[in-house]
């Protein structure tokens, strides 16, 4: 059996795409998942059925992006070769050491690492930059009927850096990721904070906390407890970019 074969040919490669999916639902469904959880004896409230479901659809997004980044790093060169028979070995085993540096560098956009992209990939008679070839594989001019197709492609390349660089923003720091994936680090917070106007005492400015997400969070001295609002339409649309990607 050959396993880079198998492994490609068998890729879920649409995988956080339909979890995304699924979870987006379970959110517009959020009061007939209020109501079963409670007639299944759990004591909760609707508000705090969105709040995982929001997780969810966060760490869902993170995993997406983690997973892209562990694909789009295990192809990059080894002692000068592309890594494509490889890849399955490369993804089964801690990585971090390698992908850390570059995933930092699309982040910031560092000029070394822009340079890396950009390098070019020789196949047969053909070359192109490598994030073209992660991305598009061995397509070339002469393999496409459509040849103005080939110009779009060689067009999409600075905007997916730029998608990816918000990729690697979102994820250089695991400390959020962490926390949701193992679930117990990270907990709901409802209520409110609001800022009064001191001659009035009405509220002026607040904060729902419903619609956020709180972590433990440690620093090199300290523990600290940190809180971010959740963008459930940003993550969900960030998914199926990413899920596109990987798709490819």
């Amino acid at each position: 059996m050959n396993l880079s074969q198998e492994f490609y040919r068998n890729y879920q490669a649409n995988f956080f795409r339909y979890q995304q999916i699924i979870n987006q639902e379970a959110l517009d469904k959020v009061d007939y998942w209020t109501e079963k959880f409670n007639v299944e004896s759990y004591t909760t409230d609707k508000d705090q059925v969105s709040q995982i479901i929001r997780s969810h659809i966060r760490v869902t997004y993170l995993h997406c992006i983690d997973t892209l980044f562990e694909l789009v790093c295990g192809l990059f060169p080894r002692n000068d070769c592309i890594q494509d028979e490889d890849l399955p070995f490369i993804i089964s085993k801690n990585s971090d050491a390698f992908n850390k540096p570059i995933i930092q560098g699309i982040a910031e956009k560092k000029a070394l690492t822009l340079k890396e992209f950009y390098d070019p990939i020789h196949f047969g008679k053909h070359s192109t930059p490598l994030i073209q070839y992660i991305i598009y594989y061995q397509i070339n001019i002469e393999s496409l009927i459509d040849k103005s197709l080939y110009s779009r492609i060689e067009e999409s390349i600075e905007p997916i850096i730029d998608l990816l660089s918000i990729f690697a923003r979102d994820i250089t720091d695991k400390s959020e990721y962490n926390s949701l994936k193992h679930a117990l680090r990270a907990f709901p917070f409802n209520g409110f904070f609001n800022i009064a106007d001191p001659r009035t005492n009405k509220p002026i400015a607040g904060i729902d906390f419903k619609n956020a997400q709180k972590y433990l969070y440690k620093s090199e001295n300290e523990y600290r407890i940190v809180t971010k609002n959740f963008n459930t339409q940003r993550d969900y649309a960030y998914t199926m970019v990413a899920s596109n990607m990987i798709w490819n």
